[in-house]
């Protein structure tokens, strides 16, 4: 029997092979966007560039690796045309700054700034893997509650960092998010801090004019009230990143960006079981309180969510053995009464098909237990949990 864990690698390994194609030597560009000024083979100060790597609204990311060795290493620059505008410089300082706070494995690790021959840029840890923008298009729809709950609960880690530090992300999406294997695992890190800001400082004047962030993922304060923009609003930004994982789309799919900033402060989604009736309850009931309008009616913090998660797929899984086992109570009335036992209670089918729905129950509750929550109890590491609730559960240990 394939495990639990064993089908999820399954279902992601043929995608990820696909997503991790080659560095390319030159991005595709669009019309009116500058051309990199790095290419493949170049010196940059200690580093030789590689090759492109992604691109963003005022940067290039370049794979590169040091001079004397063959690791690797991400260089983002801000592009030599906006080096003059002093608005765009503080900003890419100040995104800097803000990274070099933050050492945890859930969130991408900054390494350096440099200003050589006209460039501005940073290096910063390569991360080998697929955005969870494209890991939801190839994989979302064979991925279980369970599943999610492992990967979001990653993104809350990395999260919990940020806020420690006082840092609001502003700009959590999918695309912001990369899915990469770390010891025999998978793990997600919270990349791009360009919007991010320190929650204890006060906004300036442009802040106050411009709504900051991505239309589809936008939290409510941030369309009405930026001066009451918080830690609670990237938690909104990623309950509308779990209920496109669970349901296969956005809670709000506006024509227009006006539209989809209209959504996000007045309009309220429809619940995630009407558009995917295998999710839970009680996981429902997760992700419809991180999308309140109001940021004090949602989790208080990460961790708080955190827990949640824990106790919602506890008490699915919880409610799903229950079913089986009335259900297999039931078959054994039934048979009980209109069969012959000896014949076929205690047939090798039957004996087959009860222990392959243990075995499946068992594979269910250690992923559960040790995939998702870890099993040192090293805070450190990137898939640990609070086990607060495990003694609720009672699990089967195989």
């Amino acid at each position: 029997m394939t495990s639990h864990v064993a089908r999820m690698r399954l279902h992601w390994s043929k995608p990820w092979r696909v997503l991790m194609t080659a560095i390319h030597r030159k991005p595709r560009l669009e019309p009116g966007e500058p051309e990199p000024t790095l290419r493949y083979g170049d010196t940059f100060g200690n580093y030789v560039i590689n090759g492109f790597a992604g691109k963003g609204a005022t940067s290039y990311v370049y794979e590169a690796r040091p001079r004397d060795t063959f690791s690797k290493v991400a260089v983002k620059v801000l592009h030599p045309h906006l080096l003059a505008d002093p608005s765009k410089r503080r900003k890419f300082y100040r995104e800097a700054r803000i990274m070099m706070r933050m050492r945890h494995q859930n969130v991408v690790r900054f390494h350096e700034i440099l200003e050589i021959d006209g460039h501005l840029a940073y290096v910063m840890e390569y991360i080998e893997g697929v955005t969870l923008e494209e890991w939801m298009k190839s994989q979302a729809e064979h991925a279980d509650q369970m599943e999610l709950a492992c990967l979001f609960t990653d993104i809350l880690r990395g999260l919990t960092h940020a806020h420690r530090h006082g840092v609001v992300h502003r700009d959590m999406k999918p695309a912001n998010v990369l899915i990469t294997p770390h010891s025999g695992r998978y793990v997600a890190k919270i990349i791009d801090f360009g919007l991010a800001r320190f929650a204890d400082q006060p906004l300036s004047q442009e802040e106050r004019a411009k709504i900051a962030g991505t239309a589809a993922y936008i939290s409510p304060e941030e369309v009405t009230d930026p001066d009451s923009v918080g830690l609670s609003s990237d938690i909104y930004s990623l309950g509308v990143m779990l209920y496109e994982a669970a349901c296969g789309k956005r809670p709000f799919d506006g024509a227009t960006p006006r539209e989809l900033l209209e959504a996000h402060a007045h309009a309220e989604p429809v619940r995630p079981r009407e558009v995917n009736p295998a999710i839970s309850p009680e996981f429902e009931e997760v992700i419809m309180r991180t999308l309140s309008k109001r940021p004090e009616t949602r989790f208080d913090s990460a961790p708080e969510m955190i827990q949640a998660l824990e106790m919602a797929i506890q008490k699915a899984m919880r409610a799903e053995m229950e079913k089986v086992a009335l259900e297999n109570a039931a078959t054994t009335e039934w048979s009980r009464a209109m069969m012959d036992p000896t014949k076929h209670g205690n047939s090798p089918a039957g004996r087959n098909n009860a222990m392959m729905l243990y075995l499946m129950m068992c594979m269910r509750a250690l992923f559960t237990v040790i995939a998702s929550t870890g099993a040192t109890h090293d805070e450190s590491d990137a898939h640990y949990l609070s086990r607060a609730h495990d003694a609720d559960l009672n699990l089967p240990m195989c």
